[in-house]
Formats: structure tokens, C-alpha cells, sequence
């Protein structure tokens, strides 16, 4: 029976439909949902259904979760389902927030959203010490943590806001943050990965919350007593979660002797106040020991969160003095995101930026060559003097190293060399996935100047054609013909009115042709220049009524 409704549900589309299945399924599994939930058919029935159950049906699971809260936390498959129900919660309870964010909450959906986080306050008012220390546990201790704090998203990322909850909610989270920190184990919580990963969301959802003196409270405790602590046996300790020998780490900080606690580390980079991160875990944790974690295969994503998250010049200035002799090991090892990392903060913090560009050239060994060697060396972050036995392609952190460089004070030598490559190459170069994207940086770049972006327009005449066949070279076309002054404009369409018929084949140059009325300036020029100027004033008018970006043409 289950998997016959697994079967439908994953067939049908209609989400009325769905709300009926699901509706009359948990109907039927009333007094069941225990059993159901542990087998590993019926837990992923029951994650699918709960997205589509009425109000009514759902408080009723809602009420069983938190009268079996221990069973279904400490099942490999019930607890997946509560995990979800969690989240489900979470979404029913503060939709009506999200759309009236200054408006009071009412009596009755205050007490919506207590009864929907029931389940989850379980959790936090429960014995935490048998919860957290349970694997299948801690990931639903995860979830009320993120719930709390109005956290969708599980990966932390720079983009996602955090949802309107309410305050009790917060008053809740700000709860078990003090009582966490009063744990006698405390420390012991770094250790291991399960209850590191706890900390990490703790962390992220206190930083949601605004709340900035718990925020420094917790980082505070967790630099005192877990990660300023250095090792003193130098033994090699076979915790399985050790990164590399202890002698290679004997001289670090307790802080990068494991996964786990280097993981928790780059969060509290992250979210930690500038201050603190400056003077604190910085000066104390990294400090001397930049060029040694750089060139770690486990630590060098922590250099890399702490120079992005840097806004001190002086900090900044610091942690470069001691990578500007690495830049060649790093780019051996592969450790190329630090690289790009030091070249976006040279870039934000307008420092630094006449060193690292030597420095890189140096370490690429092409200051000295041809403005083709020179691009194609960075963008494939390989030596100059290096011939690679097949055809490399754009290394991704290659090209935004470049067009982090494009966006420096003085990108001069960049400029000349793009201006001075063969446009055949070139246009091969903004045909590529990554290599597009060095069309953006220089017409964008604050110090790119007017005529540098002219000359590039010219220089990749008799090439647009072929770019448009492309579906990442159409958008450069679009890109340079914005770009253009209006007798460049005009030489681009012409060059693409004699392609017409083929370029017609490709949706995406279709569009490229149906944007710039390419059909139309092939039948007549004259008529072309009028609509044009028409299709620009509306494009404008538009953006003023709603701040909208260029109209693109439909397919």
C-alpha cells in the first residue's frame, strides 16, 4: 500500500490532488504513525505527505511528535520525519509574518505558533544531555536550533535571510544558548562532528536573531575553552577525526586538530563581530601561522573565510605579509582559493593591490611575456613556461582572480593585454562558461575606463557572430553591444544581419536577434535605427516604473 502511494505521488503533479492523498493517508494511518514512521517505506511517505496535509490533520501529528518526541528522536527513520515536520512547522507557523512584518501578532496566532512549535520546544526543555549525544538526535536538535532562529536553509550561504519569527521564539534560543554554555562537557562538544555541527547552527541562528551580546558569549567560551587550547603531547592520537599527524600540528592551535573543530572555527569567522575577530582570533589562532594553514589541505578554507570576511586594512595588510612568498605553493598544492580570496580582499579593501599582482605574475612566471601568455596563464593558473600536454581549460577561480584584478585601482596592464590578445582567442575565451564572465568585469569595472570598454566593442568585431552561436557568448554580445556607443551598436547588428538565417537556428542567438531586431535592420536600416531608439525608451520608462532590468526577448 505504501509504495503504491509513493508511486503516486512521485506521478502526480496536481498539488490538490496530492492534498487529497495526503489527507486521506494519514487519515488512515491514524494511531499508526509510530510504526510507519520507524519503517524506512513509510518514513519517506509520511516526509512527502506532510508539505500537503490540512491544518487539522497536521496538529494532530504535531500532538503525537511531542507526546513521542524521545521514539521518534532516537529512530534512524522517525527521526528524518520529525525533522521534516519540523520544518513544515516552522513555514506554516511564520507565513503570516513574513507578509506584515511591523503588524502585532494577534491572541490567536500567538497561539498558532506555540502549538506549532511544540514539538520543537521539546527538544530544547528536554534532557539535552541524552539528546545531543545521540547521532539520530542531534540532527533534530539541529533543526529546532535553525527553527528558532527563522533559518531555512541548512547550508549556510550569503544570500538567504533569515524569516520574521516570534520573539518567544528567539527568548527560547537565547535559553538554551546559556544553559548549553553552563554544561560541565561543554568543551567535549567540539570533538565530535555530530555535536560540532550543533554548535555551528546554534551559532548561525543566534547571529540571525541580531542578538550580538549571546553572539560574542558563545564565541567567546568556545575560543576560551576549546580553541586557544594548545596540545602539549606531541603523540599521534587516532581519534578518527585528526586531519594529519600530530607533529605536523604539535605547534597550533587546539583549533585545527580536527575537522570538527576547524568546521566550527570558520563559522565563528563568519558571524563573529569584527572586533572580536580581529583581536581575538586572529591575533591569537592565526597570527604567525597564516602560510602553514594556507598551504593545509584541511585548514586553508579557514584562511580563506577569514581574509573574505576581513574589513580592517591593517588585518588585512598583516595576513598578506605573510602569504605574499606562497603564492606559488599554493597555486602547486591547489589551494587556489585562497589566491582568488586575497585578490577579492586587495580588491574590497583597495590594499595591497601593486604586491599581489606582482606576486602573482612572479608566481606564474609570465611578467615578461606576451599579453596572450600572460591572460591565458591566469586564466589557467598554470606557468607560462609550463606547455600542459592537452588543451587546458578556464580554471573557474582563474577567471574570477581576473576579474577580481579588473575591478582593482590600476588595472591597466590587464586592460592592454585583453586589448591586445587576437580577437579570434579572445572570443574563445568569452565563449567558455567562466571566461564569459571577464566580458562583465571590464565593462563594469569602477576603473576600466569609457574608451578601454569602446576599444573592446571594436576589438571583437568580426567575431559576434560566431560568439552568438554560443549560448555564453550571446550574452557577451549583449554585454558589449549595451556597451557600445550607437555606431558600434550599429556594426555589431550588421555583422549579425549577415548571419541571419544561421544564427536563427540556435535559441539562444534567436534571442540575441529577436532582442536587438537584427530580422528588422536586414530588411531595412533605416526603420531599424527608429525602433530601436523606441524599444530603448520604453526599456527605460520600464525600468523607472519598476526598477526591472532590461527586457529580455521571449523564446
Amino acid at each position: 500500500y505504501l509504495v503504491a502511494i509513493l508511486e503516486t505521488m512521485t506521478k502526480e503533479k496536481d498539488t490538490e490532488e496530492r492534498q487529497l492523498i495526503a489527507n486521506n493517508v494519514l487519515g488512515q494511518l491514524k494511531g499508526k504513525e509510530i510504526r510507519t514512521a520507524s519503517n524506512q517505506v513509510g518514513s519517506r511517505i509520511m516526509e512527502d505527505l506532510l508539505a500537503y496535509t490540512d491544518e487539522e490533520t497536521f496538529a494532530g501529528l504535531l500532538e503525537t511528535f511531542a507526546q513521542n518526541f524521545r521514539v521518534f528522536c532516537c529512530d534512524k527513520f522517525a527521526s528524518h520525519v520529525l525533522q521534516r515536520t519540523l520544518y513544515v512547522a516552522l513555514l506554516r507557523a511564520v507565513a503570516p509574518l513574513q507578509t506584515d512584518q511591523q503588524g502585532e501578532e494577534d491572541g490567536e496566532g500567538e497561539e498558532q505558533s506555540a502549538k506549532k512549535q511544540k514539538a520543537g520546544g521539546a527538544a530544547e526543555r528536554g534532557d539535552r544531555s541524552e539528546f545531543v549525544w545521540e547521532a539520530t538526535a542531534g540532527y533534530v536538535i539541529r533543526q529546532c536550533v535553525l527553527n528558532l532562529g527563522g533559518i531555512t536553509e541548512k547550508k549556510a550561504t550569503n544570500d538567504a535571510k533569515p524569516l520574521t519569527v516570534p520573539e518567544q521564539w528567539h527568548k527560547l534560543l537565547h535559553e538554551f544558548n546559556v544553559q548549553l554554555m553552563a554544561w560541565p562537557q561543554f568543551a567535549d562538544l567540539i570533538g565530535m562532528e555530530q555535536t560540532a555541527t550543533i554548535l555551528q547552527d546554534l551559532l548561525r541562528a543566534l547571529a540571525s536573531t541580531d542578538d550580538a551580546f549571546q553572539l560574542e558569549q558563545l564565541i567567546a567560551k568556545l575560543f576560551k575553552e576549546a580553541f586557544y587550547t594548545k596540545k602539549v603531547k606531541k603523540e599521534e592520537k587516532d581519534n578518527g577525526e585528526a586531519t594529519v599527524k600530530q607533529e605536523e600540528k604539535s605547534d597550533l592551535p587546539k583549533a585545527f586538530q580536527s575537522d570538527s573543530s576547524i568546521r566550527l572555527l570558520e563559522v565563528c569567522i563568519v558571524v563573529a563581530p569584527a572586533a572580536f575577530l580581529k583581536d581575538k582570533l586572529f591575533s591569537k589562532l592565526f597570527r604567525g601561522h597564516v602560510k602553514q594553514l594556507a598551504l593545509s589541505r584541511a585548514c586553508n578554507f579557514a584562511i580563506q573565510k577569514l581574509i573574505d570576511h576581513t574589513t580592517d586594512k591593517d588585518m588585512m595588510d598583516m595576513v598578506f605579509a605573510e602569504l605574499e612568498d606562497s603564492m606559488e605553493d599554493l597555486l602547486r598544492t591547489g589551494h587556489t582559493g585562497v589566491v582568488l580570496a586575497l585578490a577579492k580582499a586587495c580588491a574590497r579593501l583597495a590594499c595591497q593591490q601593486g604586491k599581489f599582482v606582482k606576486n602573482l605574475l612572479d608566481a606564474l612566471h609570465c611578467a615578461e611575456v606576451a599579453p596572450t601568455k600572460m591572460i591565458n596563464a591566469v586564466l589557467h593558473l598554470l606557468p607560462a613556461n609550463v606547455t600542459p600536454s592537452t588543451a587546458p581549460k578556464i580554471h573557474l577561480h582563474g577567471s574570477l582572480i581576473l576579474q577580481a584584478i579588473l575591478d582593482f585601482n590600476k588595472p591597466i596592464k590587464f586592460v592592454t593585454a585583453l586589448l591586445e590578445m587576437p580577437n579570434d582567442r579572445l572570443a574563445e575565451i568569452l565563449s567558455e562558461p567562466a571566461g564569459s564572465f571577464v566580458a562583465n568585469a571590464f565593462v563594469t569595472g569602477r576603473f576600466v575606463g569609457e574608451k578601454s570598454r569602446e576599444k573592446l566593442v571594436r576589438h571583437l568585431e568580426g567575431q559576434y557572430a560566431q560568439l552568438t552561436l554560443s549560448v555564453h557568448g550571446s550574452r557577451v554580445v549583449e554585454i558589449m553591444y549595451e556597451a557600445g556607443n550607437p555606431a558600434q551598436r550599429e556594426n555589431i547588428v550588421r555583422e549579425l544581419a549577415e548571419q541571419c538565417e544561421r544564427l536563427n537556428g540556435k535559441p539562444w542567438s534567436a534571442k540575441v536577434n529577436k532582442r536587438l531586431l537584427v530580422d528588422l535592420y536586414k530588411r531595412n536600416p533605416a526603420r531599424w535605427k527608429v525602433a530601436i531608439k523606441n524599444d530603448a525608451k520604453v526599456e527605460k520608462m520600464f525600468d523607472k516604473l519598476v526598477g526591472g532590468k532590461k527586457r529580455k526577448a521571449e523564446s
